[in-house]
């Protein structure tokens, strides 16, 4: 049995306010053709896949089917004129062997696997064509000029999506038909124009197709909330002892003398913490925020630092979920410190003192740390997606 898909991705991004086609344009870190891929890769019953696209495009879709791990044969089609073009030079293409096809827009990334393989499942002889479809929950109105003249019974009303086939026979003489012009804004409108029975089986809120930037915000919330609600970050600082400078851990003075050298003022504490933080989010570490090379920064306060740190990761979608962190020094102690430094840092994230440990160790007199040259911090964090 060989299942063939054509994926339709020639559009362009007129209604996306976009130069280029809107599915190269990125949405959370890839472009919205990458997911589209992803998940059509995710069938367990597709054979070959067929991608029609723009010729000087085809390089660019390459590289991203290279990128994503799959055991599938893909091919490649010029777009057409128009949607119907785009159809028919994609099924050109397809095995002669092929027993059934499916068309699948590319603007529709979320589609999942088991939906494609429920549509395969779906074509038999019995049932020459299927597509995929959700009911209407609004009440549709037929309107002539601005008024109102219907109002069909919505029990019986459906959105179609895709993916649309049929048995691929009964798919050619509908691309021999659409061959002789005619406007149809979906696959299976030609099936229905020839008289073939189109059964409808249960699609999903979450296919919706990406047409205008209001649609890419939705793909964006979508992806976000597919992702784990937790991410994990770790971070590490030393600095060397400056005998001249204040001493300052976790946002606490320690001492007046025996600081530590820095560009700022070099709270090793703060910095491991800040970089977990920013870790957990994806992001690169403070030296990328804070640079040593930037005046603004000489002397600055860390835990001003740390405020501009939080805001950097709720602009991601996170907020702090807990901190643990060990500052390794032979000198001075700490244990009396621990508790205003984990005040401060709670006041400072909006967590509470519990959700943050510090533990103080020495390094057992070997290594730079023994011989008293400097301080290091280690910290991990958890951060939590927003609702």
């Amino acid at each position: 049995m060989i299942n063939s898909l054509i994926l339709v991705a020639a559009g362009n991004g007129s209604r996306m306010q976009a130069s280029l086609n809107k599915l190269l344009l990125s949405c959370a870190g890839h472009p919205l053709i990458y997911y589209t891929l992803r998940n059509v890769f995710q069938s367990r019953l597709l054979s070959e896949l067929v991608i029609v696209t723009k010729p000087e495009e085809k390089p660019v879709f390459e590289s991203i089917v290279d990128s994503i791990p799959h055991s599938i044969r893909v091919m490649f089609a010029p777009g057409g004129s128009d949607r119907a073009g785009s159809v028919r030079n994609g099924f050109h293409m397809i095995s002669k062997k092929s027993d059934k096809v499916l068309v699948h827009d590319g603007a529709r990334p979320l589609v999942d696997g088991k939906t494609i393989d429920d549509a395969f499942n779906a074509i038999s002889r019995e049932n020459p064509a299927v597509a995929v479809g959700v009911p209407c929950i609004d009440t549709i109105k037929k309107v002539e000029g601005n008024t109102i003249v219907e109002t069909p019974e919505r029990s019986s009303l459906f959105r179609a999506q895709t993916p649309q086939g049929a048995l691929t026979g009964l798919f050619h003489r509908a691309v021999e038909f659409l061959s002789r012009g005619g406007s149809f804004t979906d696959d299976a409108s030609v099936l229905e124009q020839l008289g073939v029975p189109v059964k409808l089986i249960p699609g999903k809120e979450r296919f919706f197709k990406v047409t205008t930037p209001d649609d890419m915000d939705r793909l964006e919330q979508a992806l976000r909330k597919d992702r784990c609600p937790f991410r994990i970050g770790q971070g590490y600082d030393v600095h060397r002892f400056d005998e001249e400078r204040p001493l300052i851990l976790g946002g606490v003075r320690i001492s007046e003398k025996g600081g530590l050298l820095g560009h700022s003022d070099a709270d090793v504490l703060l910095h491991a913490i800040m970089d977990s933080l920013l870790g957990a989010c994806g992001l690169p570490d403070i030296g990328h925020y804070f640079p040593d090379t930037d005046d603004r920064f000489t002397g600055a306060d860390s835990t001003r630092l740390l405020m501009e740190v939080k805001r950097i990761i709720e602009d991601e979608g996170y907020m702090v979920g807990n901190i643990d962190s060990t500052v390794i020094a032979e000198k001075p102690k700490l244990a009396k410190y621990i508790p205003a430094m984990k005040e401060k840092i709670a006041g400072i994230l909006d967590i509470l003192p519990g959700d943050i440990g510090i533990k103080a160790t020495t390094n057992e007199k070997m290594g730079a740390i023994g011989r008293r040259e400097g301080i290091a911090a280690m910290a991990s964090s958890i951060v939590c997606r927003r609702s």
